[in-house]
């Protein structure tokens, strides 16, 4: 069989049952034919029951594969086994427990190696409509404890989310040993429910039309059968109207159909009753419609609402925000011609006056980039062109965009500059845009509302204000062991998740920041099962590879300014300056400056500062944006998200180590990130990739407004006293 197969086989299975012959004549084919092996951990005195025992029969078959036989320890996929809980005998009730445990002790002690776990066997004897159930929950705690493989009946798995309470518990406490009468109760109470069958089950859109099971697989996201319901609903439509052609009957498919349901989607997101994640997973099952009516829609102008030329600004990487715009958009009846990102002023206004665009839409997630908006409203202006202006992003706010509604000549630019929070009001303006009544009554708005706006800020009273420096006292750090640069190539991605910011990926990273109570609980749970899916294909795959480069330099404070300086000078008499930071200061409160908190030029003496720069390499990016090619919008949305907090992590683990280098108790000083206001000039990445070898050690690089490719690091100075 191993010399038939044509792919890599896994053999199932051995042990140690009758000593080591039969393993060692398994692990030789293996060896020889590039083959994996289950490992049982059953040895000469039988099935293992305990954790310990588990662990102890998994590392002799260990050793014996990757020492004598000289297989990997990915070839090796060990079975910790699991005894039923039907029986009620007190020597099997912490079983399970044990199974779970032998699973997390065999993957800490055992690195590389796979696990599997015939799951169905911990429910055998029970009622069958009761197994299901207590298989779902026993899986669901086997790939937390590090399951790899599962020999599961996926039609009888039910996600750990969706399970009943009750009926979770009930497992929990049986799977746990609770309480002695787990098994008494989880079987009393399944005695009592009516078992399901093909029969009984209710398929919630056997009662509805081709067109309103359309729509209801939109709401609710489901793929299946979207074609042959889009087949069916014209067809009926057909019949109904004779005097239709396809063309007609499809466009009202969509007009009718398919965008109210999207609108519904909208509608939901804005009242906080769906997270992003499900209004992508809604688009999808949107484009997957939408291509199949395209089969239908005869090429011919009219059928799209309007163009809207989309693109992230000069000198800005991201765009994961313009991204999940041109989701929503062209899912909702728009054509969307799609710049990317970093574009030029001129590439934008040229492309919009080719496509006759219905508006403009700009986004930017820095101060420094959102700059670019008020100039491309300016040049518009200027050339007398008539597109309005869509913005967005996370440096802005409406204010903004009715300031920058007034141009450089001091009269607003007529067809008018809209911000949009998110999406769905990008969505709600452009709607409003194209039907003519509407867009009059939005402009009188617009303006009514910029000129308060700019009433407001004419008449806001500038105080001169005396900035006197902070009472920070200086606590200069001895020198430390070596100064200079240190590179990082790799770091362990198991240990960087260790330094996860799990609140800050679920609820800003993963779109639940409006979710509260039993809803986050659940979605707690779901956000649960997929970070621990996906940190398994990251470190399987590749894709996030967590490297970086740091220094520690002698530095002085010069007023509001920090000299860095070269370390093998400051012995001399004449001490080589590297390069100078400037800080701004707080106007008020404390008048904090970051150069209070190193000691001054005029103490003769010399502070200790380091800077770290962190990526999580280019692979993330490439799997983002071969995801979001594909369609698959919603595993691009948590694939960013959770590379953008693997980097932050990164940073982290990578600051720890620099305290410990310098002997800074754990929590005392901060790091700072460009781009905020502490230190806002982006433009410092430039000295900061000056004085650390980030783009020969780490191919990072810097765009033309600096921020850092790829997205997903991170630059930081280290501040390290105690009251930073």
């Amino acid at each position: 069989a191993l010399k038939t197969a044509p792919g890599r086989c896994l053999i199932n299975s051995t042990h140690l049952e009758g000593g080591r012959a039969k393993a060692d004549k398994v692990f030789a084919l293996a060896k020889q034919h590039n083959a994996a092996v289950i490992c049982l951990t059953i040895d000469e005195q039988g099935m293992a029951k305990t954790r310990e025992r588990k662990l102890a029969i998994a590392r002799r078959l260990y050793e014996i594969a990757v020492n004598d036989h000289g297989l990997r320890p990915d070839a090796l996929v060990f079975d910790t086994l699991t005894f039923t809980l039907a029986t009620g005998d007190p020597e099997f009730a912490n079983s399970a427990i044990e199974t779970l445990e032998g699973i997390r002790l065999i993957k800490q002690q055992l690195p590389g190696v796979l696990t599997s776990l015939g799951v169905s066997n911990l429910s055998f004897g029970l009622a069958p409509h009761a197994r299901p159930v207590l298989n779902s929950v026993m899986l669901y705690y086997a790939v937390q404890a590090g399951l790899d493989m599962a020999i599961v009946n996926p039609a009888h798995v039910t996600p750990y989310a969706d399970i009943p309470p009750h009926e979770r518990e009930l497992a929990e406490d049986l799977i746990f040993n609770r309480r002695a009468d787990a098994l008494q109760r989880y079987i009393e109470y399944f005695e009592q429910v009516t078992p399901p069958s093909a029969e009984t089950a209710v398929d919630p859109t056997a009662h509805l039309s081709p067109a309103e099971r359309l729509h209801w697989k939109i709401v609710h996201r489901h793929k299946e059968g979207v074609e042959a319901d889009i087949d069916a609903a014209i067809a009926q439509t057909l019949a109904q109207q004779a005097a239709l052609t396809p063309h007609q009957a499809a466009v009202h498919l969509l007009n009718t159909v398919l965008l109210p349901a999207m609108k519904l989607v909208g509608d939901k997101f804005g009242a906080g009753e769906l997270i992003l994640p499900f209004v992508l997973q809604s688009a999808e099952v949107m484009k997957k419609a939408v291509a199949h009516l395209e089969t239908y829609l005869e090429k011919q102008q009219g059928v799209s609402k309007g163009t809207i030329v989309l693109a992230t600004v000069y000198g800005d990487v991201h765009d994961i925000g313009k991204n999940l715009v041109k989701t929503i958009l062209s899912n909702n009846g728009y054509t969307v011609i799609d710049l990317g990102k970093q574009v030029p002023a001129e590439t934008i206004i040229r492309q919009a006056v080719q496509a006759n665009a219905t508006a403009i839409g700009l986004s930017a997630l820095l101060v420094s980039t959102s700059k670019q908006m008020p100039l491309i409203v300016n040049e518009l202006h200027r050339r007398r062109l008539h597109f309005p202006v869509l913005i967005g992003g996370a440096a802005i706010n409406r204010r903004f965009g009715l300031r920058i509604l007034q141009t450089d000549s001091n009269e607003y630019y007529a067809p008018g500059v809209f911000y949009c929070k998110d999406a769905f009001e990008g969505l709600a303006t452009l709607d409003r845009l194209i039907d003519p009544q509407q867009r009059k009554e939005l402009l009188d708005r617009l303006w009514r509302e910029a000129e308060a706006e700019l009433n407001r800020a004419r008449t806001e009273t500038t105080r001169q204000r005396v900035v006197a420096r902070s009472n920070v006292i200086p606590t200069p750090l001895p020198p430390p062991q070596r100064w200079g640069v240190r590179v990082v190539r790799e770091m362990p991605l198991e240990i960087v998740f260790q330094y996860l910011s799990i609140k800050e990926l679920y609820r800003l990273s993963w779109g639940a920041k409006n979710a509260h109570g039993e809803e986050w609980e659940k979605l707690q749970r779901t956000f649960d099962e997929r970070l621990e899916r996906m940190k398994r294909e990251a470190l399987r795959e590749g894709w996030l590879k967590p490297q970086g480069v740091y220094g520690i330099f002698p530095c002085q404070a010069d007023g509001d300014e920090l000299i860095i300086y070269d370390p093998a000078t400051i012995n001399t008499a004449s001490p080589e300056e590297l390069t100078r930071l400037r800080f701004p200061r707080q106007p008020d409160w404390e008048h904090l400056c970051l150069a209070d908190y190193f000691v001054p030029v005029e103490s003769g003496k010399f502070d200790v500062v380091a800077f770290q720069v962190v990526t999580v390499g280019p692979q993330a990016t490439e799997r983002f944006d071969r995801l979001q090619a594909a369609g698959d919008y919603t595993e691009a949305y948590f694939t960013h998200g959770l590379a953008v907090q693997t980097a932050e992590a990164t940073a982290e683990y990578l600051h720890r180590h620099v305290r410990r280098e310098l002997g800074i108790p754990e929590g005392q000083g901060k790091r700072y990130s460009w781009g905020y206001p502490a230190i806002p000039d982006l433009a410092d990445h430039r000295k900061v990739f000056d004085l650390l070898p980030a783009e020969r050690e780490l191919g990072m690089s810097l765009s033309p407004a600096y921020q850092l490719i790829p997205e997903q690091s991170t630059a930081a100075i280290i501040v390290h006293h105690p009251e930073a």
